[in-house]
Formats: structure tokens, C-alpha cells, sequence
């Protein structure tokens, strides 16, 4: 089986996301996977074996860890393709996650180049597909997923309560995810506002602006380990996917969509377009709207609407996703005369 590197960009336990995700994946279906971590003054050199078929690589040269050919390299930082020929790839592979502009602006001038070197590109969201398609020959849908059997364990209540969340009160209307520039503070600050009767938990790390401000019944409970994030949404009444419509989010396809759907939970977001064709999920196009639609969830909600949600999440997991894209490398393999 081919061998598939992903040069450092996030460090693997930290904010469990897609490359995570899609590596575990790929090792699962037999993939030769090494995941390099970002090297870190306090880091020393490791080569760990997560699985049989996954490493995770930290300070180590990943062309020193003996392993099979072709060898394909799998870009989601664009600024990678500066080191491309370090890693004497016989493929390259770009994963497309976000459009670059506003907060991700900086991939813009290396996006052009990684185009002429990749030899197939995947996009996560419809727009990224349009906009690739137009540059590159080769470019697949390739949305993104969940981990099922991780988050459907929120959906019955039977797992710990963290202790942060105990003395909240109910109802409780809860958002996993950075704490980023792209979310509306307005519209947050306005349902707030009008519900003082809710609490509303954000759990996730900062991003890229200052500290928020709490309120009485705003709270801020900042990064929690991935092992624990179905325990905060199994005591969440509504989750929500608050996010500012602009450039940069019309191409994103949230990931917390799916892990919300996987609980059962309501779900309620902004329009943006990658949400609004999804079965299961409420769209608010107004604050007033979106406000309304949280009352609607807590009091019409029925269990039809929350098996649906959790059919909806359970016929899109990492491991189809991966399945996918596995599939599409093999045959530009083949292709290229190297399977």
C-alpha cells in the first residue's frame, strides 16, 4: 500500500480536526500514514505508532522512518508547497479546507503554484470545488465528516457531566469550536441578550481575537480535550453554528454540523450554504429568526426530528469520506503509472 505524509501544520491532539481525522482513516484502510507535528522548542524528537499503519512524527525527518512507495504527500496548508520537493513525493494530494481570504488570506499567493503541483485536489465545500475546478483538471467534492461512534455517545445522557457545566442551569444553548473572528458576536450578543432565562456555553479555544466578554448567563469554558467534547454536547439543549456569512465562510463546511447531528441535537446556524442544504438543520437568516428557531427547538422538538438528525450524521463519516478519497489517489496512481 502506498505511503501518505502530511507535512507539519497542526500538531495531531490538539483541536481534532480533518487531517486528524482523515489519517486515522486512511491507516484504517490500509494507508501507510505519517503525521508530522510542528516542531516545538520544548518538543524532543519522537516517532510514535498510534496504529499499525499510523505514525505520528515529531522533529523527525519522515523520509528517515523506513516505509513503503509510491509515497503520496497531502497538503492543507497552501505556504507547504514551498517544502514539496523535501519530501520527494511521487503524488501530491491538496486537501482544500478554507477559501482564502479574510482570516485565511495568506494561502492566496501560494495557491496558484500548488495547483501546477498537485496532482489532484479535493475540496470540502461546493464553492472550493467551483473555484479549483476552473484551475485544475482533476478535482473532487470531498465534504467534510464526523466520527460517528465518538459523538453519537452524547445523544442518550449517559456520560459524565462535567463538573464546569453542573451548576449552569438549563436550558442550555452550547457551541464547540474556536472562538474566532468569524463568529457573529452581534447575533450572540443579541440572543443573549433577549434570553436571560438560557445559558449559553462556548467550548473551545481562542483563536484570533481577545477574550470575549462573559455575562451572567454567557460563559466561556475555552479548550477541552476531543475525548471530552460529547460530554458538553449531551447537555446541550440547542447547538449552534453562529458564523458571520462573508467569503471566507461561504466555502466552509462546518465539522461541527455533523458531531452536533451525531448527538440528536438541534441544530441551528447563520445561512451559510454549505448548512442551509442539510437535512436536520434550522437556518435563522435574521437574529430575530434564528431566536425564534431556538424557541421552536425547545419546545416542538420530537424524537422523529432527533432520529432523523442522527441518520443524517451516521451517512457522513470520516470513514466513507476517506474511503473517497482513497479510491481517487489509487486511480491518479494508476495513472501515472505507480500502482
Amino acid at each position: 500500500m502506498p505511503t501518505i505524509i502530511h507535512p507539519p501544520s497542526i500538531p495531531f491532539r490538539w483541536m481534532v480536526q480533518r487531517p486528524q481525522q482523515m489519517f486515522v482513516q486512511f491507516a484504517a484502510l490500509g494507508y501507510n500514514c505519517i503525521f508530522c507535528n510542528p516542531a516545538r522548542r520544548e518538543s524532543p524528537p519522537s516517532v510514535s505508532r498510534l496504529s499499525e499503519n499510523l505514525i505520528v512524527a515529531t522533529k523527525t525527518d519522515p523520509l528517515s522512518i523506513i516505509h513503503p512507495e509510491p509515497r503520496i504527500l497531502w497538503l492543507d496548508a497552501p505556504s507547504m508547497v514551498r517544502r514539496i520537493n523535501k519530501y520527494r513525493p511521487h503524488m501530491v494530494a491538496y486537501d482544500a479546507l478554507d477559501h482564502p481570504t479574510e482570516e485565511f488570506s495568506e494561502w492566496g499567493p501560494y495557491l496558484p503554484n500548488l495547483r501546477k503541483k498537485a496532482d489532484v485536489i479535493f475540496a470540502t465545500s461546493r464553492k472550493l470545488y467551483e473555484e479549483n475546478k476552473k484551475e485544475h483538471h482533476n478535482v473532487h467534492l470531498c465534504p467534510n465528516g464526523v466520527d460517528f461512534d465518538h459523538f453519537s455517545r452524547a445523544r442518550h445522557g449517559h456520560l459524565p457531566v462535567p463538573s464546569d457545566v453542573r451548576d449552569k442551569g438549563r436550558p442550555i444553548i452550547g457551541y464547540v469550536g474556536a472562538l474566532a473572528s468569524w463568529l457573529d458576536w452581534e447575533l450572540i450578543d443579541y440572543i443573549t441578550g433577549v434570553n436571560p432565562q438560557f445559558s449559553f456555553i462556548f467550548v473551545g479555544p481562542l483563536y484570533n481575537i481577545a477574550p470575549p466578554v462573559e455575562k451572567a448567563n454567557l460563559h466561556f469554558l475555552g479548550y477541552r480535550d476531543y475525548r471530552m467534547l460529547p460530554s458538553y454536547i449531551q447537555c446541550f439543549d440547542i447547538c449552534l453554528i453562529p458564523f458571520r456569512l462573508t467569503s471566507m465562510t461561504e466555502g466552509c463546511n462546518p465539522i461541527k454540523m455533523y458531531e452536533y447531528l451525531s448527538a440528536g441535537k438541534p441544530v441551528i446556524s447563520t445561512p451559510l450554504p454549505e448548512v442551509a442544504g442539510m437535512g436536520g438543520v434550522l437556518v435563522g437568516r435574521t437574529p430575530e429568526e434564528f431566536n425564534l428557531l431556538m424557541h421552536h427547538a425547545l419546545h416542538r422538538d420530537t424524537e422523529e426530528n432527533r432520529n432523523f438528525r442522527v441518520e443524517e450524521a451516521y451517512r457522513n463519516s470520516w470513514r466513507q469520506r476517506a474511503a473517497v478519497a482513497a479510491s481517487i489517489m489509487d486511480l491518479t496512481l494508476r495513472e501515472k503509472g505507480l500502482m
